[in-house]
């Protein structure tokens, strides 16, 4: 990932700007920051912030539309090919995981901040019904699987919250140096969450006879949501070492 210079003036002002909310909102709330702390994070006065954005609540609805609404094209894209429970759910598991792991902290604020939004607002109901879109998916890929009789599961909201919560909280711990690759973290997701719902151990009579045994599908990556306002992981990671793994 490109480092941005928050400060370059040659670089994209709007880049910037989001970027460095980003940056501050992952690191200490939006609650805690300021415009005059996004101006002093990108060497703009409050007036240059304001001729790039309306507000900071504008901006940041902003960032979590556009981080929903390519989450939800990604994911489309990805299940398109696919028809049985077990793959999309573990389409969906490991995608989650990796976007999460690979933009932390556009993640930590898309998850953490809607709360941040006026109630009753019209960005804050557009933020949940994107939310909503995308949970979607999850509730159709348990449903079918229970319907098809592949799940075993007594609680399918229940299970969708715990399967969610364990991809999203990668955003927390993961960093690419630790002791598992990416590819390795969501494996094991794919395979923790297909246990969860107790999905039958070989693939279904009705696969393709060629099909391998636990034939599960993952994330390309390349297809996962690209937010350019990402802040480099390494450099700008705001927990501390302990925290990290």
């Amino acid at each position: 990932m490109m480092i941005v210079d928050l400060t370059d003036r040659d670089t994209d002002a709007g880049r910037r700007i989001r970027t460095a909310a980003v940056l501050l909102f992952a690191r200490r709330g939006y609650a805690a920051t300021s415009i005059r702390d996004l101006g002093k994070a990108v060497g703009m006065t409050n007036a240059g912030i304001y001729h790039h954005v309306t507000s900071k609540e504008a901006l940041l609805a902003d960032l979590m539309r556009v981080a929903q609404r390519e989450l939800i094209e990604a994911t489309e894209r990805m299940l398109a090919p696919y028809e049985r429970p077990a793959d999309r759910l573990a389409l969906l598991i490991s995608s989650l995981t990796a976007v999460h792991a690979l933009t932390p902290m556009t993640s930590r604020v898309m998850d953490g901040e809607l709360r941040s939004l006026t109630p009753g607002s019209a960005a804050h109901a557009e933020i949940i019904a994107l939310r909503d879109a995308y949970e979607d998916h999850w509730k159709h890929a348990l449903a079918d699987g229970v319907e098809q009789g592949v799940f075993r599961v007594a609680d399918e909201r229940l299970t969708r919250l715990a399967l969610m919560s364990m991809c999203t909280g990668t955003s927390e711990w993961y960093r690419p140096d630790g002791d598992s690759t990416l590819e390795q973290v969501c494996a094991e997701f794919v395979a923790i969450g297909l246990a969860a719902v107790r999905a039958p151990a070989q693939a279904p009579a009705q696969a393709p006879v060629n099909a391998p045994v636990n034939a599960t599908v993952t994330a390309d990556f390349a297809l996962l949501p690209e937010f350019p306002w990402e802040p480099p992981h390494a450099s700008n990671d705001p927990r501390p070492d302990e925290a990290r793994r």
